[in-house]
This record gives structure tokens, sequence and C-alpha cells, in this order.
């Protein structure tokens, strides 16, 4: 325990050391909590390759404070984009979070493919809204509250290298085929 505590505190740090944008004093109070529901289906494509498919009849929606709906589409996702040595720790799971990755991915995907919307949202906006949306989770006791967790990860995807992919990151399109397959994991979001 004592030691995974240093290994959060050592990652941290090393978040810290990285060029970020200037910010404010963010804390966990800093960021309001929203709304979620709907269904959370991703189809393998290949190891570390999703395919988000929206479900037609409960689609995932996060619902910011101010009354913002983000409604992800199809998209290509890795999850959360999480170096593989944190893996180990629980909190840093590419899946843990599951719910602010894929909107957080969305929100990408919306930048870099010209989706009707993008220019509505940029980088820092991006990466208050995965805070939110894990915020969200924590105060629903859908995962653990996990301070130290949820500001890590926004200074991870607030950092200048998170908004240079924000900015200069490929367009992913969909495989065609893939609507033929069946999903391989379906997760089922029930937060009311």
């Amino acid at each position: 325990m004592l030691s995974t505590i240093w290994i959060r505190i050592g990652f941290l740090l090393l978040l810290a050391m990285l060029p970020c944008r200037p910010a404010g004093a963010e804390t966990y109070d800093s960021f309001p909590v929203g709304t979620l529901s709907g269904k959370l289906v991703v189809q393998w494509i290949e190891p570390d390759k999703f395919i988000f498919l929206p479900d037609k009849d409960v689609p995932l929606t996060f619902t910011r404070s101010n009354g913002d709906k983000i409604v992800p589409g199809r998209m290509i996702t890795d999850g959360g984009s999480i170096p593989r040595p944190l893996w180990i720790l629980r909190s840093y799971s590419p899946w843990g979070y599951a719910p602010a990755f894929i909107i957080h991915d969305w929100l990408f995907a919306m930048k870099q493919c010209r989706i009707e919307g993008y220019a509505r949202y940029d980088h820092e906006q991006a990466a208050t809204i995965l805070a939110e949306v894990m915020k969200t989770m924590m105060e629903l006791k859908k995962v653990e509250r996990d301070t130290l967790t949820l500001l890590s990860m926004y200074a991870a995807v607030n950092s200048s290298i998170a908004e240079d992919l924000w900015n200069n990151g490929p367009c992913l399109p969909v495989p065609a085929a893939s609507s033929e397959r069946k999903p391989i994991a379906q997760f089922e979001l029930s937060f009311e």
C-alpha cells in the first residue's frame, strides 16, 4: 500500500514536470458534476484498438452542469491512453474510467475529423470535461473517489504534449466492415 502511494506521488511529480498550459489551482472541487447515462459498447479490432459503437436506443451521454450535452459517435479508441507501465496501478487502467475516456476521445475525434460541433471545444475544455466525467463517476460511487487520479489524469490531458496531439493528430476513420462484426465487449451504464 505504501509503495503504491509513493509510485502515485512520483507519477504526479512527473506530470508536474511536463510542460503544461498555465492553469489555475485546480482541485477536485474545481470540477462540477454532470449527468451520465446510456450504454458503452466497444468492438475489438486488434490489440489496444477498438471501435466505440453508439447504442441507437440508449446512447452514452454526458450532460455537463451547464447543460452542454455530449453524445459520442462511432470512432476508433484505445480507451485511456495510459502509459503501459502505469497499468499496474489499479486507478490507471486504460478502461478504469471508460465513460470519461470515450467522451474525451470523442472530443478529439470531433476536432481531428472536423465533425459538426468541433469548434465549440478546445484542448483545455476537453481536459476539463474528462475531469468532470471522472468526478461524476466518483460522486455517483461508480468508482472509488480518488482525487489524486483525477488531478493527475487532468494534468496529463491538459499538457502541451496532449495539446500537440489535439492540434496535429490524425483523423482515424472507422473501418466500414466493422459494423458486420458482433461487439466483443459491451458495458451498460446505469447512472440514474
